[in-house]
């Protein structure tokens, strides 16, 4: 795991190749999906598992932010959903730059129901704000 200060906002990063999981300095972790990433059961088996690690063992809010042509299958949808996938969350907000992952986003929280606060927005800043009420 990379430890530092990274322009005085991340704590500790740990980078999985398909994802970039930060633990920021206000408390919230921050997930970067790479360009063109479908996330699979095994890679969001891995963010979890990273989160786990930066937050040592502690729930947090999460931004995902989506990189261009991010995706996730039905199976890390359902994971992401479920207690395990969401052991070290506290609430969940995804950043997305597109249509097609708006849909996604606004399908995965309509119909996977995740057991705790989660919406899709398409800005980092106001993602941010709504984070910040669950700390």
């Amino acid at each position: 795991m990379e430890i530092g200060l990274y322009n005085d906002i991340f704590l500790r990063s740990k980078d999985l190749g398909h994802s970039t999981v930060h633990l920021r300095n206000d408390g919230i972790v921050q997930v970067n999906f790479g360009e063109n990433i479908d996330i699979d059961l095994k890679e969001a088996v891995e963010i979890v598992d990273a989160i786990g690690e930066i937050t040592e063992g502690k729930k947090a809010p999460i931004l995902n932010v989506a990189g261009k042509s991010t995706s996730a299958t039905s199976a890390a949808r359902e994971y992401s959903a479920t207690p395990f996938g969401l052991k070290y969350t506290l609430a969940d907000a995804y950043v997305v730059t597109n249509l097609a992952q708006k849909i996604l986003g606004n399908f995965y929280v309509g119909f996977n129901k995740p057991l705790i606060p989660t919406r899709v927005f398409d800005d980092v800043e106001k993602a941010t704000e709504w984070l910040k009420t669950h700390l």
